[in-house]
């Protein structure tokens, strides 16, 4: 989760250049289908949380007409010294917050992650014994046997039942920063944990939905190496965390998928931009583009559009409901909790009757010296293709994204020159686009 300059991206996503002549398989939605469960992932589970805070929160999702919300259990702070051996004080809030989604009928997508240090496989948990014995370089490897991850999440399958619509197996395995889950082995170690707890927690709850992958990655290669793995049947649907890119993200993924026949539905469980743009100052918000808080609200509601009636898209989950600090100003709150611009946007988008559409990309071409700049605007969340022809001869291609405020610029090579060329753009996620001819 996370200034970029022109035209480049998130050293997350891995996308390797702005501009890159690469065929995609396009995914398009279909208009027949439901729309997918969106909602917000909330602030994290803490014992402090006051009832009226966590009712704030969730009436704060309501508003917005979220329907379902992310919970992350710190396993590390669930069972701190042993094996089912639960804090009362995480515990009770726990509890809160999942009765109070409950009772407002908001849906609840639940995912452990932090290793306690008796279970984990870091190689310097020591004897687990003082006050930093769930220290940060401890909880953030796997554990050790899979065993142990399968007991404390039948625990809470079992415990909270049907107020679960959805278990997702982990957080961020193939995260290059390993916050989340370090050391070596780390495809062959979370298949065997996926496969290891599919089984019980379907036994427990059939309806539950488990929710494997929990990925980053753009690109496919994970996925492909978990079904390398054989992770392939041990999930109802793959959890996708894609930031900056998601709709790229999404049709790669699903690209993937088919080639492996897997016909899975996608939870986009993490996406978001950070509001961190502030005018005249160099901003940066870690590995995120920094974006203006008009342009958050804007891009969010692109992405709950354009995934809209997508059959193969069960939910969409954006991170998240508050802002976190001066660089992760994700939310649609900031660290006060007062609405930003994105809170009303999204209300908006997803209060609609009818979903809506991403809107298409613009195209100006203009002349500079011995070369064509082509330029115009386009969704943030979108990614587009460029061609140029000259007659029926097609001379030029590239993918592209837009800056961080939503415009893009490019000046062709000279040696196409300024006359008798056609020049499309074309939005990779709907097909749809504009030509120019000079």
């Amino acid at each position: 989760m996370r200034l970029y300059p022109r035209c480049a991206v998130s050293p997350r996503v891995r996308f390797p250049a702005p501009l890159l002549a690469v065929a995609l398989l396009l995914l398009l939605p279909s208009l027949a289908a439901a729309r997918p469960l969106n909602g917000v992932q909330i602030d994290a589970v803490s014992p402090s949380e006051s009832n009226a805070k966590i009712a704030a929160q969730l009436g704060s999702v309501a508003a917005v007409h979220g329907r379902i919300v992310r919970v992350e259990v710190n396993w590390s702070q669930l069972q701190p010294s042993a094996a089912g051996a639960n804090d009362p004080g995480f515990l009770a809030a726990l509890d809160r917050v999942i009765d109070a989604a409950a009772a407002k009928r908001i849906k609840v997508l639940l995912f452990v992650d932090r290793t306690p240090c008796w279970a984990s496989s870091a190689p310097s948990r020591g004897r687990c014994a003082g006050e930093d014995a769930n220290s940060f370089e401890v909880t953030r490897y796997p554990p050790r046997d899979p065993q142990d991850f399968v007991a404390v999440s039948s625990f809470l399958v079992q415990r909270y039942a049907t107020k679960l619509s959805a278990y997702e197996v982990w957080n961020e395995p193939d995260q290059s920063n390993e916050k989340y889950w370090a050391g070596p082995d780390k495809v062959a170690r979370y298949v065997a944990m996926a496969k290891a707890v599919y089984g019980p927690l379907k036994a427990i709850n059939p309806q539950l939905q488990v929710l494997a992958g929990a990925f980053v990655g753009i690109n496919g290669k994970w996925l492909q190496a978990l079904y390398d793995q054989g992770i392939k049947g041990s999930y109802d649907g793959l959890a996708v965390h894609f930031y900056d890119l998601p709709l790229l993200g999404l049709k790669t993924t699903r690209k993937v998928q088919q080639a492996n026949s897997d016909g899975a539905p996608l939870w986009l469980t993490e996406f978001g931009y950070t509001s961190c743009y502030v005018k005249g100052r160099r901003a940066s918000g870690g590995d995120h583009p920094c974006v203006s808080a008009g342009n958050q609200g804007k891009v969010l509601g692109d992405v709950f559009r354009a995934v809209a009636r997508t059959p193969w898209i069960k939910a969409a989950i954006m991170y998240q409901l508050r802002d976190e600090n001066a660089s992760y100003k994700f939310g649609l709150l900031d660290a006060r909790g007062r609405r930003k611009p994105a809170f009303a946007s999204v209300r908006r988008t997803l209060g609609a009757r009818r979903a809506g559409t991403l809107r298409s990309p613009t195209l100006r071409l203009r002349r500079r010296g011995n070369q064509l700049v082509v330029s115009g605007a386009g969704s943030i969340a979108d990614t587009f293709q460029l061609t140029v022809h000259q007659g029926t001869t097609l001379r030029y291609r590239a993918q592209l994204r837009t800056t961080p405020s939503g415009g893009y610029a490019l000046g062709l090579p000279p040696q196409l020159g300024t006359s008798g060329l056609k020049v499309r753009i074309v939005s990779e996620w709907t097909n749809r686009g504009v030509t120019r001819r000079r």
